[in-house]
């Protein structure tokens, strides 16, 4: 059933945060590169490739995915059979991918794959890899400073946004005194030279008039 408030659709999701989005420290954010490298080098993205697709093989999925793709096929060649029966073999292709994309029929495998994806088992994997690197208490030290949700860094970056604010606005006051403290500063300038200028005029003519 429809949630009855109106409200309720508008509200967005929260933002999922990329390592790049994040006010990391840049040895961190170079720390966290060498991981990605190490994982890779040493096999991992391989292993979790053909775990999945092993996975894959094994569930009704494939199957799935299979008859999904067949039946837009059949629905492309039955809408528009000249085109498609008469095209190069790549053309046609080509249409029937663009009608796979537009039908959602990719983005449901990549749902699925994403699903057969053992997380833990990478994030476990990477963190055996930053062990062996700094040692075990490092290690955990990282991992406890690390367990923040999207919410909580959302809460510091915004955090950091207001601290940057403030000191600028801090340092546009800091720069509007002193523009004033310049203004004053001038003003008693110009007030003494026109009283020197009023002095000189008077002494001009007092002379003047002993002549």
């Amino acid at each position: 059933m429809a949630s009855s408030n109106p409200d309720a659709a508008a509200v967005p999701a929260p933002r999922k945060f990329k390592a790049s989005d994040l006010p990391l420290p840049s040895a961190t954010r170079t720390a966290i590169e060498g991981l990605a490298h190490s994982f890779k080098k040493k096999g991992g993205y391989d292993a979790i490739r053909k775990q999945v697709w092993e996975k894959f093989e094994a569930s009704d999925y494939e199957a799935q995915v299979t008859k999904a793709i067949l039946e837009v096929a059949e629905r492309e060649v039955e809408r528009n059979p000249t085109q498609l029966l008469t095209l190069e073999r790549g053309k046609a292709a080509a249409l029937i991918d663009g009608a796979l994309d537009r039908g959602g029929v990719y983005q449901k495998a990549e749902e699925v794959i994403g699903a057969l994806i053992d997380s833990r088992a990478i994030e476990a994997h990477i963190r055996q890899l930053r062990c062996a690197e700094i040692g075990d208490e490092q290690a955990e030290e990282e991992r406890i400073r690390g367990a923040k949700t999207d919410e909580e860094y959302a809460t510091e970056t915004a955090a950091r946004r207001a601290e940057r604010e403030r000191v600028r606005a801090e340092l546009r006051a800091v720069e509007e005194k002193k523009r004033q403290l310049e203004r004053e500063i001038k003003a008693r300038e110009d007030a003494k030279r026109r009283e020197a200028e009023r002095a000189a005029r008077e002494e001009r003519r007092k002379m003047e008039r002993e002549e």
